[in-house]
């Protein structure tokens, strides 16, 4: 499996850092799940792969102490203006945290960048207190699957980042020996022009990241069959379809 640039994903949130708020609606989602799965009060609480803190201040009302982990240093900046939080610029797959000193882990739609799902799932989940919980949201495989086929009709690049399938995610969860929910949810998105959607994903760092793909900027004669060839629902808007699964870890 090809591995993630971390270097080059840090680099790519770090520009997003300013416009990250006005593309992230996939994540306003995701989190809102996530958080009633969260006890009401904890006195050590982590938001993993924080991003621009959206869920900061909802976070913070739940931990005495809330920690926020991100590669980027641009979004912990964001992220500090909206609660107080510890800020931790590390890379998520090698926690600088111990073992059992977290109450709950809020790990919103980051686990896709690890280069290791499963080491991921087994370190973070070790790192709850006995009682503690962890929640997590990641896309799944067939995410974006029509930007993918359009792209491979147009050069034979799929240009998206690669995702985890669902069998290996029980897999993994069965690996950390500990006990675990799971459920999948389709999430769509539309976008009057396929303009908005890229600029979505660029807007949030996450374009162009751990997939192959042609060199060069898109020219103007193959953005054009780009667009012809995207599909275009009854509106004759662009859908982009999320496959997420929602996690729940017990300390």
């Amino acid at each position: 499996m090809q591995q993630v640039d971390k270097h080059r994903v840090a680099e790519a949130f770090s520009r997003a850092a300013a416009s990250y708020d006005h593309h992230n609606a996939l994540q306003r989602r995701s989190g809102e799940a996530l958080l009633g799965h969260l006890p009401a009060r904890a006195h050590t609480g982590l938001d993993l792969g924080c991003g621009s803190g959206w869920f900061a201040p909802a976070l913070k009302q739940r931990a005495s102490r809330l920690l926020a982990l991100d590669l980027a240093p641009a979004m912990l900046q964001q992220a500090a203006t909206r609660a107080e939080i510890v800020p931790l610029c590390a890379d998520m797959d090698a926690p600088p945290l111990s073992e059992a000193s977290l109450d709950f882990i809020f790990a919103n739609l980051c686990m896709q960048w690890s280069n290791d799902t499963a080491a991921w799932l087994s370190n973070w989940s070790r790192r709850l207190k006995p009682g503690g919980v962890m929640v997590f949201s990641t896309l799944l495989d067939g995410s974006l699957a029509e930007l993918a086929e359009s792209w491979r009709t147009l050069d034979g690049h799929t240009h998206i980042n690669r995702f985890l399938r669902e069998p290996a995610l029980r897999e993994q969860l069965v690996a950390t020996g500990r006990q675990w929910q799971l459920h999948t949810a389709t999430e769509q998105l539309c976008y009057p022009e396929l303009k908005g959607l890229l600029l979505d994903l660029k807007g949030i760092g996450a374009n162009q990241v751990n997939d192959g793909r042609r060199p060069g900027l898109l020219g103007r004669n193959a953005w054009q069959r780009l667009n012809l060839i995207y599909p275009k629902n009854q509106q004759g808007h662009c859908v982009a379809t999320y496959r997420l699964a929602y996690g729940v870890i017990y300390g």
